[in-house]
């Protein structure tokens, strides 16, 4: 087992000089149970990273939530059973806490999140995560350990699920006088509800 902080796969591409820094995703669809690897996008902050996470992975209501993680906050753990474990701190900045596991099984598979852990440090955290490659012997590639505080969660069902309004679609035209009706309908109602 390796901790890989610096590797190649990681952080390559943290590094690269572009706008923005890179965010991983991870989306849980609606018949899944747990959330898998999507892809990873780059944006210039976490709140740019929101909307573009929620458009290129929620745009089609393939996900019924969104986890958004700063790559920086991943540490990478590689299973190699003939590498000593490396007892130098990890690259994650973190505190006591919980801490996210996400698993790797096989290559070309996305990873999958995998368990929470609870650890007094992230050193802990990793030691934990190392423990799971061990007493696994192999059956996880790699893993991403991450602070749980790192990820943030979207899982607004009115943005990742509205409603799907395709009357524009209709041969006739885009007819808007039902909806005028129902609207004056709704209106009328609230206003005999206040007096």
């Amino acid at each position: 087992m390796t901790d890989n902080t610096a590797h190649a796969s990681l952080s390559a591409l943290t590094n690269a000089v572009d706008e923005g820094e890179v965010f991983e995703i991870f989306q849980q669809a609606p018949r899944e149970h747990i959330p898998r690897h999507g892809g990873n996008l780059r944006a210039a902050d976490s709140e740019l990273a929101i909307h573009y996470a929620r458009e290129f992975y929620g745009r089609r209501q393939e996900s019924q939530k969104i986890w958004i993680i700063p790559r920086t906050s991943l540490l990478e753990i590689c299973y190699d059973p003939a590498a000593p474990i490396d007892p130098q701190p990890a690259a994650i900045s973190a505190q006591a806490g919980l801490f996210v596991v996400f698993a790797q099984r096989q290559a070309g598979k996305p990873l999958l999140w995998l368990q929470n852990l609870t650890a007094g440090s992230q050193q802990d955290a990793r030691a934990q995560a190392l423990a799971l490659l061990q007493d696994n012997e192999g059956a996880y590639l790699r893993l991403w350990l991450c602070p749980l505080s790192a990820i943030t969660v979207l899982d607004n069902p009115d943005l990742l699920q509205p409603p799907l309004d395709r009357s524009y679609r209709r041969l006739d035209g885009y007819d808007i006088r039902e909806k005028l009706h129902i609207a004056r309908q709704r209106v009328r109602a609230q206003e005999e509800r206040q007096h």
